[in-house]
Formats: C-alpha cells, sequence, structure tokens
C-alpha cells in the first residue's frame, strides 16, 4: 500500500509509541533535575495540570536496558504526568514515547539532558552536576566545551560551583544568591562564607527582598582583595572574541557586569 501525507515524506521507520507511564522507569542518580529546587517543584505542578488537561504533546525520549524502558530526556513530564494521575486524577492511559539513538551511549544520554532540555532550562549547579558525569566517564573540558558550545574556561568555572560548601549551595537553590554570586563570596572569604552571605540576605529581606545583591554585600572581606577577585573572575567566566584587529568582543554574565560596573562607580 503506497504511503500518504507525512509518511510518504518520511526517509525511516516511525518510532513513536505509545506506553502507560508506570511502565516507565528513571535510573537512579542519572537525572540531574534538583528536586529540591523550588522552582522545580513549581514547573512540575504546573505542567502536571497541563498535562491532566490536554495530555503528554511532546514524547519522552526512552531507551531499553536490561528488560526495561528508561527515560533520556523527558523526566520532569514523565514526574508531571504521574502527579496529574495521583493528585489531579487525570484519566492517563500513556504518554507519547519515541526510542532513542540506538547508537548512543551513557556519556550522550547524560549531555542530552541539557542539549535535548525542552522544558525549564538546567540550573548551573544542575549543569554542573551533568559535567562532572561525563568527567567521571572520561571526559575532557575541552570535549564538554566543544559539545556545549561555550569555553572551556566556562566548563570548569560551572564545575566548580560542586566545590562550594553545602549550605551555600542550598542558597542557590532556593534561589536567595546566584550561583555566581555565591562562588565569588567563597572565593573572597572561604569559610566565612555562609555567614556573610546569610548577612547579605538579611539585608536584603530588611529592603524587602529576597535574594542577595550586591549592594548587600558591602563590607564582605578585604576590598582590595574583592576588587581583584571580582575582575579576574569577571573575565575568567567570559568568552573573548579577540580574532578582530582593532577591536575585542567580550561577553560575561550581567551579575558580572554589575559587579564590574559597582566597583568603578558607573
Amino acid at each position: 500500500m503506497a504511503k500518504s501525507g507525512l509518511a510518504s515524506l518520511s526517509q525511516g521507520r516511525s518510532d513513536l509509541f505509545r506506553v502507560n507511564p508506570r511502565d516507565l522507569n528513571i535510573k537512579s542518580g542519572w537525572n540531574q533535575r534538583d528536586l529540591t529546587d523550588p522552582t522545580n517543584v513549581e514547573h512540575i505542578d504546573t505542567l502536571a495540570k497541563s498535562i491532566a488537561e490536554v495530555g503528554v504533546k511532546s514524547p519522552l525520549v526512552v531507551y531499553w536496558e536490561d528488560g526495561k524502558a528508561y527515560v533520556s530526556d523527558g523526566h520532569c513530564r514523565l514526574m508531571a504526568a504521574i502527579r496529574a494521575i495521583e493528585v489531579y486524577k487525570a484519566d492517563i492511559k500513556s504518554v507519547p514515547v519515541i526510542s532513542d539513538d540506538r547508537y548512543s551511549n551513557e556519556a550522550d544520554r547524560i549531555f542530552g539532558q541539557i542539549v535535548h532540555n525542552q522544558g525549564k532550562p538546567f540550573s548551573q549547579l544542575e549543569q554542573a552536576k551533568v559535567f562532572k558525569k561525563l568527567v567521571d566517564l572520561g571526559w575532557q573540558q575541552g570535549d564538554i566545551a566543544k559539545k556545549a558550545g561555550i569555553s572551556a574556561g566556562r566548563v570548569s568555572q560551572i564545575l566548580e560551583l560542586l566545590t562550594m560548601p553545602e549550605p551555600v549551595k542550598t542558597m542557590v537553590t532556593n534561589g536567595h544568591v546566584s550561583a555566581t554570586m555565591a562562588m565569588q563570596t567563597v572565593k573572597s572569604v572561604g569559610t566565612e562564607a555562609e555567614q556573610k552571605l546569610k548577612a547579605g540576605l538579611e539585608a536584603a529581606k530588611a529592603e524587602g527582598k529576597t535574594k542577595v545583591k550586591p549592594v548587600h554585600m558591602e563590607g564582605v572581606g578585604d576590598q582590595k582583595k574583592q576588587l581583584r577577585t571580582i575582575v579576574v573572575d569577571a573575565f575568567e567566566y567570559s568568552d573573548v572574541d579577540d580574532e578582530a584587529e582593532d577591536f575585542v568582543i567580550i561577553k560575561m554574565p550581567m551579575n558580572q557586569w554589575e559587579l564590574l560596573r559597582k566597583v568603578c562607580g558607573l
């Protein structure tokens, strides 16, 4: 029988299936989405409400291993589908899934958490955990940078976030301080970082705000050391294009730019 419609244009077979969401699995310790992050909890709940109304529209990507189907892309959609069933009493019998590339390996699937993300972007800490898993699998930072489309220095800086004390990471996860400012504070005052950041948070709350800004951190550490740290980190976190003869293009995170403006009195 002749194919019609999109099938007539297809150059390969379709791998779209319908599967009971309870038959799908998430490999332990594999998904780097931080479920202690309030924004992730809210994201999944919002997604669950939508799925309860219209179902899962974007297929999950799965692979078959040891007789089970594991999700490689779509963890939030799976958790939201289960929540839609259990909390919002949605009568969901199945969700759309497609088969992962049969030639992909564990590293490809780990990296795919960032590349294939179709919903809420990963936080810097979540990216750091993905990069760390790849390093543990033998990837070089240069390989990660090339595939992620960022500089090797940026990969190094993201990985460095994992060295922060756990209480400081928690402040980042809860949205009380940016990852960049948290790392700068750790470098500037070391073991006093948690105390200084909490003091900064109290100053922010006194102004009716919930996130620490540079203005709330005045007086943290030795000023000359802090100034040098800010300038050095600003360039280390930046992507620099110096291919032109007459000018240089520097792209840096907004928080770094704000700090530079502050210390320069601009």
